[in-house]
């Protein structure tokens, strides 16, 4: 910054030297104390939300890690199907893998890289298998599966309530 007139009056005075003016923002009045704060209803701050989001997050995981672990193999013949769609998949790239390192030697380039990219492709299809049908196969059996145990404790309970009722009834029968 460059140095301003120094034959300007503020430098020449005696009585202020090397003082500049105020500036306007301090003639301003001061703001009373906490006046910036507001005070919210019974709204929970949003740590305490995020906390809450997150707890139910990890015990839909843990309830999902049951179910998977539970009905893992679904015994449905699509599934089965899937199944060895999938293995025949990863084997016909094991195949294509071994033929295009065989093949380098023996026949031109082209034809090796040619089995390399049919590896690639039956990999591929491999992961769209699994990640996309036979996921989808898992996630309609755990469903279903659910929905029958439901199913059995709703009769289970519905039967325990019928055996009580009529034990009840036998014990009124006796005591009158």
């Amino acid at each position: 910054m460059s140095q301003r007139n120094p034959m300007n009056e503020r430098y020449t005075n005696d009585k202020r030297a090397n003082v500049s003016r105020k500036s306007a923002a301090s003639a301003k009045p001061k703001t009373k104390a906490a006046a910036s704060v507001t005070v919210t209803g019974s709204s929970k701050p949003a740590k305490d939300k995020k906390q809450l989001q997150k707890e139910a997050r990890k015990q839909e995981q843990a309830r999902q890690r049951e179910l998977d672990r539970k009905y893992y193999k679904p015994d449905t013949a699509r599934y089965k199907k899937l199944r060895r769609l999938w293995m025949i998949s990863l084997a016909a790239a094991v195949v294509c893998v071994v033929l295009s390192w065989a093949l380098r030697s023996v026949q031109p380039e082209w034809i090796a890289m040619v089995c390399l990219f049919g590896a690639y492709g039956f990999v591929i299809y491999a992961f769209y298998l699994d990640f996309s049908k036979i996921k989808k196969e898992r996630r309609a059996y755990q469903e279903r599966m659910v929905a029958l145990e439901a199913e059995q404790e709703r009769k289970e309970k519905l039967e325990a309530r019928q055996a009580q009722a009529a034990n009840s009834k036998k014990n009124a029968k006796k005591h009158h």
